[in-house]
């Protein structure tokens, strides 16, 4: 895991050439163990190297055979690719997946990217035809931001670089619309104007001045084979081993839920001394770890908790959104960056659960198909006169029941999370445009899901892995990660695990008690009996508690302190304070989302040095 800068220059003759070994420095702590340049006329490589594989040669940007690469994060499989290019005649020089993969392409070029098994955002300048070459990861593990000007094209792994080399930064209209209803960035934009994020599971190439962007992977759900517990078991496992290569120490997140207990469970029995780490808050019903103590405790293995109090949480805010980059209102990524914090005292890269859910259907609003399947499965023209009675029938139970089984999914789900509709949008944005609806937004992806004639359920983890999977999951699994220096690796996204995931029917999914059936099935024997059935609780995090105490003083004088004023309705915000506050409504999801947003904007519009 580490950290770049890359450079190419449309013209070579460019006088004022950018000093990538100043603002490199930003980076530091994505690789603090080694740093390294590469540099000609066209190209400058500037690299952060996090030391987990071949520590002592392994170093970037790396050359081969005039080709120069750098590379952000891991090929589980490159023994394997490196054995295949050894019987072709290759010879390496090193022990590095970085070698691998840079032999790779120059043995197989973009059709390399076929064989990788891993996460990765890497770029390689071909130095006799000077063109340059880059890909992401099939599911976007590992993030690629980058800017285009009229004289240079610039990458880097965070985008806080790329704002150095930007006269006029402005936030992205269409950003800002959508983040307020879905409390991430939409991929593959950013909140930055000119600043966008390389698309995953896509190559892109640089000849002659001109960048052009191609897709080699797509997330398909195709019901071809029989899946058994013992395909899960068998493909999750292997995952896991190959996730373990390193030369370093490995821990594991241990949350209380299925997922990281399935992933620790695992990874106990591969290496018995490895340590897990857990993470909950000093508030009744937002703590989970005596789960994690449990659990820990039948699999022998040694946990190191912590318990996060209210004024952790608040001292940490400002660097977890300078961290981010883009705001993220998801109040969890605090615990991981403080969880991370303490793991990178005992190990350099931990196993984590994240991706299990939306590859094997987890999340507990798929199950909402099994209560309204009888109303929503009715002929169109019963839908819509139930539907006509649902708005018109005043706030009592059933109302959002009836509302849910008679709308069509792709006019109400927007992913795992939805802040404001539509018609609050517009009541809070003082500069709203129909065009960035969330309904809109997503046209095209519920099109590709009607075209493949996805079910209710599989359409919801389609949206999901295309937005909330990359827009939050994983923007907060690698920045709160790295942002202390530790390599934090996801076995369940793996290409492997979801050719068996995408396999998986609907009632290997849901059933009328509970969610990832084939899963829990699979693992059963070897975890926890106390955790197999467990329902989801995600992340819990006690801001609605905290909202009514210090940290709502907090969120109340950043947001009356942000010059946000041309943009967001102060007047519309503090009734939801005020609300919340008087215990008229819950909108504490809002207010954060409100809040995040005005903190990042001090910190990366107004530049300010905030402290709390």
């Amino acid at each position: 895991m580490c950290g770049h800068v890359s450079i190419y220059y449309k013209n070579e003759n460019k006088e004022n050439r950018i000093h990538i070994e100043k603002i490199i420095e930003l980076i530091d702590h994505r690789g603090p163990d080694y740093t390294g340049f590469y540099k000609c006329k066209k190209v400058e490589f500037g690299f952060k190297r996090l030391s987990i594989i071949d520590l002592d040669s392994g170093k970037q940007p790396m050359e081969k055979d005039k080709n120069v690469i750098v590379f952000n994060g891991e090929i589980y499989n490159y023994e394997d690719i490196k054995s295949k290019l050894e019987s072709k005649g290759y010879k390496f020089n090193t022990k590095s997946d970085t070698e691998v993969l840079l032999t790779s392409y120059i043995d197989k070029g973009k059709e390399c990217l076929n064989d990788l098994r891993g996460m990765f955002a890497f770029l390689i300048f071909d130095e006799s035809k000077k063109t340059l070459f880059g890909a992401r990861d099939y599911f976007g593990i590992k993030p690629l931001y980058y800017l285009e000007e009229d004289d240079f094209i610039a990458f880097s792994s965070e985008y806080k670089v790329l704002l150095e080399i930007i006269n006029d930064v402005k936030v992205n209209k269409k950003s800002l619309q959508s983040y307020m209803s879905f409390q991430y960035v939409l991929p593959d934009e950013t909140m930055i104007d000119k600043i966008k994020i390389v698309p995953s599971g896509s190559f892109f190439i640089i000849e002659n001045n001109k960048l052009r962007f191609e897709k080699y992977s797509n997330f398909n759900f195709n019901i071809t084979k029989n899946i058994s517990t013992d395909d899960v078991r068998n493909i999750v496992i292997d995952s896991v081993k190959k996730h373990m290569i390193a030369n370093v120490n490995i821990g594991t997140f241990l949350l209380g839920g299925i997922d990281s207990t399935i992933i620790s469970s695992i990874a106990s029995q591969i290496n018995p001394n490895i340590k897990s780490f857990s993470v909950g808050f000093d508030v009744d019903g937002y703590n989970e770890l005596d789960y994690a103590k449990t659990t820990a405790k039948k699999l022998n293995i040694e946990n190191i908790p912590i318990i996060v109090n209210e004024q952790d949480y608040i001292k940490s805010l400002p660097k977890v959104m300078y961290h981010l980059d883009d705001p993220v209102a998801d109040p969890s990524q605090v615990g991981i960056y403080l969880l991370s914090k303490e793991a990178s005292k005992h190990v350099k890269v931990v196993l984590s659960g994240e991706g299990s859910d939306e590859l094997f259907g987890g999340y507990n609003i798929y199950n909402e198909y099994n209560s309204i399947k009888g109303i929503y499965n009715m002929p169109s023209y019963v839908k819509q006169i139930i539907n006509k009675i649902s708005l018109k029938i005043p706030n009592i139970k059933g109302k959002n029941y009836l509302y849910r089984a008679t709308t069509e999914l792709n006019k109400r789900y927007i992913g795992n999370a939805k802040i404001f509709e539509n018609y609050e949008t517009e009541k809070l944005l003082k500069d709203y445009s129909n065009n960035y609806n969330y309904d809109k937004l997503l046209e095209n992806i519920y099109k590709e899901a009607s075209n493949e004639n996805y079910d209710y359920v599989t359409t919801m983890q389609y949206v999901d892995l295309n937005t909330w999977l990359q827009g939050d999951i994983l923007q907060k699994a690698d920045k709160m990660s790295m942002a202390s220096s530790i390599e934090l690796r996801v076995p369940f996204l793996d290409k492997e695990v979801l050719d068996v995931a995408s396999n998986i029917k609907l009632d290997q999914k849901i059933n009328s008690g509970n969610t990832k059936i084939l899963l829990r099935e699979a693992f059963k024997d070897i975890i926890p009996d106390n955790i197999v059935y467990k329902k989801k609780l995600g992340f819990p995090t006690p801001i609605r508690v905290w909202l009514k105490s210090e940290l709502g003083n907090i969120v109340k004088e950043t947001i009356t302190n942000a010059n946000i004023d041309d943009t967001i309705d102060k007047p519309y915000v503090d009734k939801l304070l005020y609300e919340h506050i008087k215990d008229i409504k819950d909108n504490s999801r809002k207010i954060w989302t409100i809040f995040s947003y005005c903190l990042w904007y001090e910190l990366f519009i107004e530049k300010k040095e905030i402290t709390f």
